[in-house]
């Protein structure tokens, strides 16, 4: 004999599996999109305080990161309202960097790079000219 609260334990867990992921992704341009299972993995894994690879998660959807830009983790209550929420890229978003790239995007936030015969890199930030 079935029991009777067969059907509600499979809406119950229906709705488990369909809750949204608390936090989501804001992009440089201010878009949001779903989190990428490494993301999810990411932002799961334990750290201790003062680790530097710790996330970053904004307190706000203006809040923008030391380099003056939007990206970063947001729980997605913070998220504006009627704010639209892009698919989860299927590619790892968090994938390591080549030197090269690593050396390209450096550039690209002003940063100057000097890359050295021996493979290693000597990288300043360029002070502003205080005369």
């Amino acid at each position: 004999m079935k029991s009777r609260r067969e059907p509600a334990r499979r809406a119950t867990q229906a709705k488990t599996a369909a809750k949204p992921y608390a936090y989501i992704y804001i992009n440089a341009d201010g878009t949001a999109r779903e989190l990428h299972a490494s993301e999810r993995e990411y932002l799961e894994k334990e750290f201790t305080l003062g680790d530097g690879a710790m996330p970053y998660i904004k307190d706000s959807y203006d809040e923008r990161d030391g380099w003056g830009e939007l990206s970063g983790y947001l729980k997605r209550e913070a998220l504006p309202a009627g704010t639209a929420i892009e698919d989860a890229p299927l590619q790892d978003p968090r994938r390591p960097l080549t030197r090269e790239d690593f050396a390209a995007w450096l550039r690209s936030k002003g940063v100057e790079v000097i890359e050295h015969d021996d493979g290693s890199m000597t990288i300043s930030k360029p002070r502003p000219d205080t005369r």
